[in-house]
């Protein structure tokens, strides 16, 4: 096509009439734009632009354009004039940050790892204790009595990201009104949002309105900056508590080793407390208006929450249970398609273009993706598009669906970090409120919007009755010490190496929040144990050089859709016109993916696309590629694809290798938490009987010219009653641990001073341990173990495997590197100052 024709071809954006200088700026109401816009689309199409004071704004909402846009390699997230104005509080946080600003990428990279299925698992004991207090507070009001569920949910969100958070208490159910930071955000996003829809001599006029933003913005600022100076004055080390402060204040970008300074800190936070509650408490605010407006999707989801939470309200819903409630998630995603809470996000072209084959858009011009239209667009959502339809999300329908149809969490490497903990709030809230309460709406309430930079039902109140079959509505207590160690207190298998027959084995890892790297470590935990020459890496590192001798093993999650950042180059090279057709030929690898199918457009999109490309390039894949689902039974997934593993290996490379059965033996105790107190017999074995000191005095000269650094002494004993000694016989002296180290060991692991253990020996030896009796955890650790040792480089290895923390495993992982660095950094840190293993599991937390 010639330019002349190119040309010709192009179209005018469709456009309502404007006013004078002004355009159309007063085409949308500050207090409804999302909805005016919503209109327009109505009117105008997928694509219509609008004047705002000389400004373009190309607004797009059509599935087709909007996937064109989504093109990250033309169009870049633009921080257009909603969020310009939020800038003057949430400064160069995530969401408002442009991406080429430094601290974007710095403080994405520091926190992502917060948001992996890990953390969530580590957040879920606080999100419950939140839901908890809300669920407390519904039970105990009159019959009669109105509930505002907005209010409530965002109380609710906002306690709840203070907490997991900052480990920061609002204590919001605990209030008459919203605690005044609420009420300060509010204002400020409110205002925020009506200064871009008045002219600007407007804004400068209204200083009593300016004057009250800046108070708002004070008041945040002020409370955010004392939470970081408590945390620093607190003296602690700050990877102490692994929530979202503790990384910020200890965390460095790993590809500059920067740290966020003290003014972007804040700037993230205010940032967290805004996103991390305003859209999750519209969601759930929407939901709970669908439901009641669909009495059949109602009953499926009591259906659903009965069955896998039950109806024994003592025992408290688990992070697992709580993934296994598909259709309350089905419930949420389709109330963030017809209301998304965050309803706008824009974009900007990096270069001239040209969307659709025919609407010109200029370089840096802004173009709003219009959420709630694009989420109606009947080419993709079917003639039913405006129905409420949880069905739109069943796994079959995910799957089926074009990756950019449904994006109610933005787009790309700017979509929302906290996606997954606000789905992982949200449900665990649906499932409580339904397993306890019926829902009423009394008032026959007619859905109203309330905007500010999110949209919320406005006015929405209900009423609750307890499900009458229901036999207690009494919230659970925490689980006790005892109940805890009983999960907790099993040591972790020990591996048993066999005969090296240094095979060349690569373990592979593409990894942003850390699992896929943690999978990958313990392949090659296993392969050093089954033998083999073992090297781990990201996979970046082996771009253009994969081995043609022994095994690639390679793990991999994907991040919306796009290869972790330790395997761009990977993928790069994968999809290059370098790669032949049988330029592999040779190389043995598998392939495991790590991935959540709530995002099914792109699950396991680059595990998929890493096997494939290597299959076509002539590599030999040696064993079948496995998947795990973050939403589902993720171990379990991973454990069926591992075990056969070293089987397929072996006979691919011919090789007598053992299974993992064969090479991980069963942990040497096995300890059950014992409700008797029945005490065991003192080292019973050996008949020990106590004895009485009747003299201990030194032999060495300690004063004077000559004297002695060494240590003699002469002790004299007092033979107990009946007792003989004989020339030859061998006197054991039995140390005894302090009663305050037992009790730091004992309060570490979670024991009571009155809990009492059996220990049950798994294997065929005998042991100086009191096995298969009931013993006092205190007797145990005061008489049969050593506390006082200074740590070993292998507990420390220990210790760094089992850290989910990174700053915590960076730290242990510095003192048991084999380069004389590490090794004069142990001695130093540790030996010199005569460290235990108590010691070091107080200043790591986050070993498990």
């Amino acid at each position: 096509m010639t330019l002349q024709e190119k040309q010709e071809k192009i179209e005018t954006i469709p456009q309502p009439p404007g006013k004078f200088l002004v355009g159309n700026l007063l085409d949308l109401d500050a207090r409804t734009p999302v909805q005016d816009l919503t209109k327009m689309a109505r009117e105008y199409g997928g694509i219509f632009q609008l004047d705002m004071l000389g400004r373009p704004l190309v607004v797009v909402s059509s599935y087709d354009l909007v996937d064109e846009i989504s093109d990250e390699t033309r169009f870049d997230k633009k921080v257009w004039a909603p969020l310009k104005e939020v800038r003057s509080f949430a400064g160069d946080g995530l969401f408002t940050a442009y991406t080429k600003e430094p601290n974007w990428s710095k403080a994405h990279n520091i926190l992502l790892p917060n948001f992996s299925q890990k953390a969530m698992v580590g957040y879920h004991p606080m999100m419950l204790d939140i839901a908890e207090q809300m669920i407390l507070k519904w039970e105990r009001l009159n019959p009669d009595d109105e509930i505002d569920v907005v209010h409530d949910m965002t109380n609710l969100t906002l306690d709840t990201i203070g907490l997991c958070g900052f480990d920061y208490r609002f204590n919001s159910f605990y209030r008459e009104s919203m605690h005044p930071f609420v009420d300060a955000m509010v204002g400020a996003l409110s205002e925020s949002q009506k200064r871009q829809s008045r002219l600007p001599i407007e804004n400068r006029l209204r200083i009593d309105r300016q004057r009250q933003l800046q108070a708002h913005i004070h008041y945040m600022n002020q409370t955010v900056d004392r939470i970081i100076k408590e945390r620093r004055e607190a003296g602690e080390d700050f990877s102490a508590k692994p929530d979202l402060l503790s990384y910020m204040l200890s965390g460095a970008d790993k590809k500059t080793g920067e740290r966020l300074d003290d003014i972007n800190i804040r700037y993230q936070i205010i940032t967290f407390l805004i996103a991390g509650h305003e859209t999750t408490s519209g969601l759930l605010s929407f939901t709970i208006n669908a439901i009641l407006n669909n009495p059949e999707v109602m009953a499926k989801a009591y259906e659903e929450v009965d069955r896998v939470l039950g109806k024994d309200l003592s025992l408290r819903p688990t992070y697992n249970q709580v993934n296994q409630l598909t259709y309350i998630s089905q419930i949420l995603k389709e109330s963030l398609r017809l209301w998304p809470t965050a309803p706008m996000f824009a974009l900007y072209p990096y270069q001239d273009t040209v969307i659709g084959g025919k609407y010109k858009v200029n370089k840096g011009v802004q173009v709003g993706v219009l959420i709630p239209m694009l989420h109606r667009d009947k080419t993709v959502w079917g003639e039913q598009a405006e129905v409420f339809n949880p069905d739109n999300f069943s796994r079959e329908a995910e799957r089926n669906r074009p990756a950019n149809a449904y994006k109610p969490f933005g787009n790309g490497q700017r979509a929302c970090i906290g996606r997954q903990f606000a789905m992982q709030e949200a449900a665990l809230v649906m499932g409580l409120i339904l397993q306890r309460f019926k829902l009423i709406d009394h008032s026959s309430y007619q859905l109203r919007y309330k905007e500010t930079l999110t949209m919320k039902p406005d006015g929405l109140k209900i009423k609750i009755k307890p499900r009458q079959d229901y036999a207690s509505t009494t919230i659970p207590v925490a689980p006790t010490a005892a109940s805890t160690a009983s999960r907790v207190a099993a040591p972790a298998a020990a591996t048993t190496k066999l005969p090296k027959h240094d095979t060349p084995l690569l373990v592979l890892y593409g990894s942003n929040l850390g699992t896929a790297e943690e999978l990958a470590r313990q392949m090659a935990e296993a392969g050093d144990g089954n033998g083999f020459a073992t090297t781990i890496a990201p996979l970046d590192d082996y771009a253009d050089k994969l081995p043609t001798s022994g095994a690639v093993l390679i793990v991999t999650a994907s991040y919306n859709g796009t290869p972790p950042d330790n395997a761009v180059n990977f993928c790069e090279w994968l999809k290059s016109d370098t790669l032949k057709a049988h330029s592999l030929e040779g190389v043995n690898y598998t392939v495991f993916g790590c991935g959540n199918r709530d995002w099914a457009a792109t699950f396991q999109a680059i595990p998929r696309l890493i096997d494939s490309e290597l299959a076509s390039a002539g590599a030999k894949r040696i064993y079948p590629r496995g998947e795990g689902d973050a939403s589902d039974d993720f171990d379990g997934q991973f454990q069926s694809w591992y075990q056969p593993l070293w089987t397929k290996i072996a006979e691919a490379l011919k090789l007598d290798l053992k299974t993992p059965e064969e090479v991980v033996k069963d942990d040497l105790y096995r300890i059950e938490v014992v409700t008797d107190q029945r005490l065991s017999q003192f080292v019973s074995s050996l008949n020990a009987k106590p004895m009485t000191i009747s003299e201990n005095h030194e032999l060495h000269n300690k004063e004077g010219e000559h004297a002695s650094e060494r240590s003699t002494r002469h002790i004299e004993v007092e033979l107990p009653e009946g007792s003989e000694y004989r020339a030859g016989d061998h006197l054991g002296v039995i140390p005894h641990n302090s009663e305050a180290l037992v009790k730091r060991v004992a309060s570490r692991f979670g024991f009571e001073k009155d809990a009492f253990v059996r220990l049950h020996l798994n294997a065929n030896r005998k042991s100086f341990l009191p096995v298969e009796e009931a013993v006092s955890v205190y007797r145990l650790l005061s008489d049969y173990v050593e506390l006082q040792d200074v740590a070993t480089r292998k507990q420390l290895k220990i210790m760094a495997e089992y850290t989910e923390c990174p700053p915590e495993k960076v730290k242990l992982e510095a003192l048991i590197g084999e380069d004389d660095e590490s090794k004069a950094r142990y001695k130093e840190e540790i030996m010199a100052k005569r460290k235990s293993l108590i010691d070091l599991l107080e200043e790591c937390p986050a070993c498990e």
